[in-house]
C-alpha cells in the first residue's frame, strides 16, 4: 500500500506522519486491500479564525473513497477524516459482502 501525506502551509512532523501511516495499515488489514491512500493537510485562515482542513482519498478494488473534514486543529481534523474514512470503508465492505451473497 502506498500512503502519501502532504502538507500545505503546515509542517507535518514525523509523529503525525507515523500516526497516519499506522491508521492506514490498520484499515488495510481490516478492510483491505487498499492500493493507494493520500492525505492532504491544509491550514486555512478566514478572518481571525484559523482552521485545518484534511482531505483523504483511498483507492480500493473498484472504488475511490474521498472525505474532507475541517476542525480548529490539525490533529482533530486528521482524526475526524480518518474516522470518516473508516466508516465509509466499513460500509463499502459490508455492501460488497451483501452483494456477493445474493
Amino acid at each position: 500500500m502506498d500512503v502519501k501525506v502532504e502538507g500545505r502551509q503546515v509542517d507535518i512532523g514525523s509523529e503525525l506522519q507515523e500516526r497516519i501511516e499506522k491508521r492506514f495499515d490498520n484499515l488495510d488489514r481490516r478492510f483491505g486491500p487498499i492500493t493507494h491512500a493520500r492525505v492532504s493537510i491544509e491550514r486555512k485562515a478566514h478572518k481571525n479564525d484559523q482552521r485545518a482542513e484534511v482531505t483523504g482519498v483511498v483507492h480500493v478494488r473498484d472504488k475511490t473513497i474521498a472525505v474532507s473534514k475541517e476542525a480548529p486543529t490539525v490533529v482533530a481534523a486528521v482524526n475526524d477524516a480518518l474516522d470518516t474514512l473508516t466508516h465509509e470503508l466499513r460500509s463499502y465492505v459490508e455492501k460488497s459482502r451483501k452483494n456477493m451473497r445474493v
